[in-house]
């Protein structure tokens, strides 16, 4: 948790560190749900189309019981899942 931490205040604004973080405070349970929460939200403002986010994001609208909330999560994520390229865009020159 401590890398994450230093990671973040480097770099307030790298969104993989955000959602580890947020993934690290859901595994605590429900006293840290809204750090968790507000890790994720932020994860997806500056990257809306992050499947990770939006799974965790469930996860943590579930054991908060907002089951409509995780369920609008998570069939977000499956959605960007399908269309998420197979291979990526960025070639190598």
């Amino acid at each position: 948790m401590a890398t994450y931490v230093n990671s973040l205040l480097v770099e307030p604004n790298y969104v993989p560190s955000k959602i580890s973080f947020g993934a690290i405070m859901l595994n605590r349970g429900l006293p840290v749900l809204p750090v968790a929460r507000t890790m994720l939200s932020d994860a997806l403002r500056l990257e809306p189309t992050n499947r990770m986010a939006w799974l965790h994001l469930g996860f943590v609208h579930k054991l908060d019981g907002r089951l409509s909330d995780a369920i609008d999560s998570f069939q977000t994520a499956s959605m960007i899942e399908e269309y998420d390229p197979i291979e990526s865009f960025n070639l190598i020159l």
